[in-house]
């Protein structure tokens, strides 16, 4: 009965950490620097840095906001597998684990290694979830 608890105890908390890596990835398209590269004026070469949101305006946070969107539904998922209300609930938090792969992989070159840890994180939490108890 313990085991139960501690896997319990592990999966909430892995979840926790994906959705709030999830999160995080809103404030930092406004506040890391992800673009770098040079100007060069009448002063000589400079080296300049934008973010996100500073490269590619505010529409850009459509996209960054659906890691938390598709983390959201994984934690939904996972809770209601782990209180018992649905039997489907598990395919609800794989499907959206499985989307966040696939938003990862097609956006490898930009956003997507950020994601990645998101992914395992919920990966993690999905497979240590137990079912409600009888």
């Amino acid at each position: 009965m313990r085991h139960i608890a501690n896997r319990g105890r592990w999966a909430f908390g892995l979840t926790v950490a994906g959705f709030a890596w999830a999160f995080a990835l809103i404030p930092a398209a406004f506040l890391a620097p992800v673009y770098s590269g040079q100007r060069a004026d009448a002063s000589g070469v400079v080296s300049t840095t934008s973010t996100l949101v500073g490269e590619n305006g505010l529409s850009v946070l459509l996209i960054v906001a659906l890691p938390t969107v598709l983390a959201a539904l994984a934690w939904a998922g996972l809770h209601r597998r782990c209180s018992g209300k649905r039997r489907a609930a598990r395919s609800l938090a794989w499907t959206a684990i499985g989307l966040l792969a696939a938003f990862c992989i097609l956006g490898a070159w930009s956003i997507g290694l950020y994601v990645l840890p998101i992914v395992l994180l919920l990966a993690g939490a999905a497979t240590l979830t137990p079912p409600a108890r009888a």
